[in-house]
This record gives C-alpha cells, structure tokens and sequence, in this order.
C-alpha cells in the first residue's frame, strides 16, 4: 500500500458527518484498545453487542472505558457513542459504535473496491480454506478468525484498496447471521465449503445449516458465482455456480505421498494443475479445491495459487505439530465438530508412525439431542488409532462404546484435566493427535500443559 487506508476526514464522510476534520493518515481500524498502534481509529465497541447480534464473549466494560488508553498508544481518532472527557483526538460522534460506526464504515471501505471479493463460509474448515485462498499473489483476506459481526467489517476496513482480491470470511451462531455479513460485504464469489451437524443445538436440523450456508449467495449480484461442493444442494440461488470434489469440475486427479506431503494434480475445467500439500491430508485437499475453484469464479488464474499452496502451513490450534523428546503433539484445539473431529482422526490414521497412534479427544459442543449419538459414531473414525483418552460429559458415550484395548481413560471435566497423568501414558515414537470443542482444550491452554509435562516424565 503507498497510502494510508483512510484519512480522518474521509473516515467522517463514511460515517455521513458533517464538519471540519482532519487529513490525518489512518493506517488500521482496531475495536481492541490492546491492538491499538500509532496511526490507529479505534471504534469504541459497547461490552453488549448491538443490532440484534449475540456474543459468547459479551463484555460487562464499553469499549469506550479505554479511549484514554487508546489515545495514549497512538491512536488518531475515535469512533464513540458521545464526547469523551479529555480526549484530544477527533471523536466521530455517532449513535451506535457498531452499526452506524464500524459497519458504516465498512460499507465506504466495500464501495471503493472494484476489484473481486470472495466470501466464503462453512461449518468446518472455512480459516483454513480462506488462509489457502489468501496464499493468490496480491490479495487481502482476514486475519485469524476475523468471522463475526464485528469481524467482518474489521475486515473490510483495513482491507488494501490495491489488493488483487479480497477474501472475507463469515462464520456465524444465529439464524440470519451469514445473510447480513454477506450484504454488507457484498462478494462477487461466495464459496460454502461445506455442511455439517454444527450449531445444532441453535439451528435444530442440517438442512436449517444448509439454507444458513448457502444465504451467502444472498450478497452475490446477478453476474457472481456460487461456489459449492459436488454434493451440496442450493437451490436458492438460480445463477452460475462453479463444484468441487468428487467429479465436479474442479476435481483431484491424483495425489501421491511424500512423507508428510502431498503432490496432487488436479482439473481445473479441463486444465491439469500440480500442487503441493504439506502437510497432506483429505480434508486439506478438500480445502485446496474449493479455494482454487473460488479464484478460478473470480476471473483469476489457479495456477498463481496452485504455485503458493504448498507453503501454506496449518494455524495455530489447527494442526500444528511440535515434537517434546520423542512424541509428537498436535495441536487441533482450536475447535471441535463432528465434520472437522472425523478429519483430523481420519488423518491420524494415514499417517506413518513409528510408535502408537493417540487421540486425546474431547466434547463436541451445540450438537443438541443428538449429541450423545454423534460422540459414539466417532468410533467408526477409530479403525487405526491405538489408544483414545476421552474428556467431557458427552465423551464419555463414546469410551463406553471403543474396544477395551483402545481405552486409555475419560476424565469428565476439563477444567481439572491433569496434563502430568495423560502425559504418563504416553511413550516414545507416540503421535498424539488433541481435538475438541473451543471450551475443551484451546480455552484452558491444556496441549501447552501436555507439552510441558512431558520432559520431566521417567
């Protein structure tokens, strides 16, 4: 970028208010007074989100309690609610931070694009895709799991107005959500990378995740292209849509195993494209094709992207691996369902192994009245794992049904989980795969405990 995201004064103009401000340069649009850096706006959130969205981490404190704590780390001015007492940056005054503040704002950032947007969603997998999708030479995606109401137009404020493409990511934990994300940032490209039992316990049924899903087509204009999986249904969308997987036209010709990567040819509409995956595994490849189908919809060329997938790594708390002394951790934490659960044992299955083969497993959250059944059938994805240790109430439906051998305990709460005793049954030569819900393992820091118990045993 060779100036600045915004002005102040062209930050006032979004927002639709009038006066006299200033032209000094914005380089980042922050809601976190944490995050806040020299050149910063910062848009003073309320603790209670507004607009009708729900958060799981609703907060007692305003975000506009630390606006002299933003102001000291630099910021240039401020989206609040009312005049704050002794600030001395330009304070944009408007009725909801949120609404008529952040996603106002974001609506000036999407018109001043014309470039392609690609948005995309799933029940499983979307970061990871979307991190592939971010690898195309020249684009800018969101950071992290940047998903949410105010994720979302955090992307598309701090999005480079050069980039060669955008790519947005929506997840969502209410009816309606992805409909309303996919309007303000209006894709020329909307890709569902899949449908699985999530949210369950919200939405009652996999065909209500699947109208959820595919609402995303609700932000495509006329001319945009509804990217979908060989087997997904959207007939709720009558213009052109592009499949991949199975024998769509973007498809896997073949893969062959080098260690821990993949070398895959893939169709592209008749053109063969090679790539590397490392690591490999089936639900990366899945993830490699829906991103090089969502450039091809966007009038882009796959084989830019296909050249950077092999030096996309895997993010934290999804796959990382790190090796303590002989054994090896990886850490698929960040977040557990029955789609992303069955990918990650499936891939502890293929892989080579010089000792056991471990899955430290624990609940999968908002599955609703199914939830017990959905946690046994995963012993359907335990074929050639050698041992299993169970955490969480739901769990435990699934231990009582593995085989004897494979039983290395259950614990049921995961708060008072002891990394020293799940550490004791593990040897040298163990590949340990740990997968659960948010709250399970990635929330209580428990695979960095594992890792540090594991030097000290004898």
């Amino acid at each position: 970028m060779t100036r600045a995201l915004w002005t102040v004064a062209e930050a006032a103009r979004a927002l639709g208010l009038a006066g006299d401000y200033p032209e000094t340069p914005i380089d980042f649009v922050t809601q976190d007074s944490r995050a806040v850096k020299p050149g910063s706006l910062f848009v003073a959130l309320s603790g209670t989100p507004s607009g009708g969205f729900v958060s799981s981490f609703a907060s007692s404190r305003d975000g506009w309690e630390f606006a002299a704590n933003a102001e000291a780390a630099g910021a240039v001015a401020m989206i609040v609610p009312h005049r704050i007492e002794g600030i001395t940056v330009p304070q944009l005054v408007v009725p909801d931070t949120l609404i008529d503040g952040l996603w106002a704002l974001a609506r000036g950032a999407r018109a001043r694009f014309h470039g392609p947007v690609i948005g995309l969603t799933g029940s499983a997998g979307k970061t990871s895709t979307k991190e592939f999708i971010a690898a195309y030479p020249g684009a800018s995606a969101s950071p992290s799991s940047f998903n949410n109401f105010w994720g979302v137009p955090l992307t598309l404020c701090n999005a480079d107005p050069n980039a060669s493409v955008w790519v947005v990511e929506m997840g969502m934990n209410q009816t309606g959500e992805i409909a309303r994300l996919t309007e303000l940032s209006k894709p020329t490209v909307a890709l569902v990378v899949n449908v699985q039992p999530v949210h369950l316990e919200k939405l009652g049924s996999l065909e209500a995740i699947r109208k959820e899903k595919v609402s995303i087509a609700c932000g495509l204009p006329a001319d945009g292209v509804l990217v979908l999986p060989a087997d997904l249904a959207a007939p709720e969308w009558t213009g052109k849509v592009i499949r991949f997987g199975g024998d769509a036209e973007v498809r896997e010709v073949s893969h062959i195993a080098r260690g821990e990567s993949w070398d895959v040819t893939a169709d592209i509409a008749g053109r063969r494209v090679a790539f590397a995956l490392t690591p490999g595994a089936p639900h990366r490849l899945h993830n490699a094709l829906a991103a090089l189908a969502s450039v091809t919809a966007a009038g882009l060329d796959p084989a830019l992207l296909a050249q950077e997938l092999g030096q996309v790594g895997i993010m934290t708390g999804r796959g990382v691996e790190q090796t303590v002394g002989d054994i090896v951790l990886i850490d698929d934490s960040f977040n557990g369902n029955p789609a992303s659960m069955a990918a990650a044992l499936d891939s502890l299955q293929a892989r080579p192994v010089r000792g056991r083969r471990i899955a430290v497993i624990g609940d999968m959250l908002e599955l609703g009245a199914e939830a017990p059944a959905y946690h046994a059938d995963m012993v359907g994805h335990l074929a050639d794992i050698d041992g299993v240790y169970c955490v969480g109430p739901l769990m435990r439906h699934l231990f009582d049904n593995l085989p004897r051998e494979k039983r290395l305990g259950w614990h049921e709460d995961p708060v008072t989980l002891d990394a020293g005793q799940v550490a004791a049954l593990l040897a040298p030569g163990d590949v340990v795969v740990i997968k659960g819900s948010k709250k399970i393992f990635w929330v209580n820091k428990f695979v960095s405990k594992l890792a540090a118990a594991l030097p000290g045993r004898s």
